[in-house]
């Protein structure tokens, strides 16, 4: 849920800058196949063998963040009882490829992207979440997308409002502008009432499994680190239908007003991001979750 503008050319890696990568920093994988990819707006996703995968930024803002993953997230692993694609070791530039990149164990499951979740899944979700969200230390590293705060977005917030608007709904609907930007600013408004913890920053459909419809598990931690959890509610809200989310945060536990407006409004943005993206996965659970919110009406 970064702002989605990036001036630089996103670089990308082939498969031979991957075996050659793969060869050289974790020779014990030299015998495993490289396998499929799965190309995301900040990063690029490679299979290898059965049981790893290697993923590798595509812009150099996020070089540190692919440099810091592992060691940020070990330490709480063992306290996750949900399936993590986590990151396991850091990989160096080399070969032609720039910038640090990171070895996951990889978790063979759908993503609620292509399978969505049953409503049986709500809670386990909310439960993993809550799982996620411990309390965080001062000095903690920060989330790039999650620790800013909803003040910070505001002038992305109007630019993806006003590509939303001229993109249409589907079916024949229109975005309902000016009730979509109050709500929005609702939570821009509210106050931040409870500690940071440590966060996800990147829950989404693409990063919560789906295993014919249950929750199996969360993938993409390069940005963990301190924020607001409200963030990572309103991303998981994109995920599942309005009628779960009592579910969701029956899971989850208690969740103050101020925090649940701050939800909603990270969950609007996510939104507008995922339609300004394109992808026709992403882009139907946006407006799906915009129009039983009320806020895409028929023309």
């Amino acid at each position: 849920m970064l702002p989605s503008s990036r001036i630089a050319r996103p670089v990308t890696v082939d498969d031979d800058q991957v075996r050659a990568l793969i060869d050289d920093q974790f020779p014990h994988l030299a015998d495993q196949e490289v396998g499929r990819r799965y190309t995301h707006e900040d990063h690029i996703a490679v299979r290898i063998g059965d049981h790893h995968g290697a993923l590798f930024p595509r812009f150099a803002l996020d070089d540190p963040l692919f440099a810091r993953s592992a060691g940020i997230l070990a330490p709480h692993l063992p306290r996750f009882s949900f399936p993590v694609s986590a990151p396991i070791d850091t990989g160096r530039p080399g070969h032609g490829f720039p910038y640090h990149w990171t070895l996951v164990r990889w978790v063979s499951a759908s993503t609620a992207a292509f399978v969505p979740l049953h409503a049986s899944s709500a809670r386990s979700l909310g439960a993993a979440i809550r799982q996620i969200h411990t309390p965080a230390p001062a000095d903690a590293p920060t989330n790039p997308a999650t620790a800013p705060g909803l003040a910070s977005l505001l002038s992305e917030w109007d630019r993806l409002l006003v590509f939303a608007s001229l993109r249409g709904a589907p079916e024949n609907r229109v975005l309902d502008v000016e009730s979509v930007d109050s709500l929005f600013r609702v939570g821009a408004v509210a106050p931040v009432d409870i500690p940071q913890t440590w966060t996800h920053g990147r829950l989404e459909p693409r990063s919560i499994q789906s295993d014919r419809g249950q929750f199996a598990g969360i993938l993409i931690w390069h940005r963990f680190g301190a924020g607001d959890p409200a963030a990572d509610l309103g991303g998981a809200a994109t995920v599942i239908p309005l009628d779960m989310r009592d579910e969701l945060y029956a899971g989850y536990g208690e969740v103050s007003t101020a925090t649940a407006w701050r939800a909603q409004a990270y969950q609007l943005y996510a939104a507008l991001t995922h339609i300004e993206l394109d992808d026709p996965f992403l882009a139907r659970m946006a407006w799906e979750r915009l129009i039983e919110l009320g806020l895409a009406h028929e023309a």
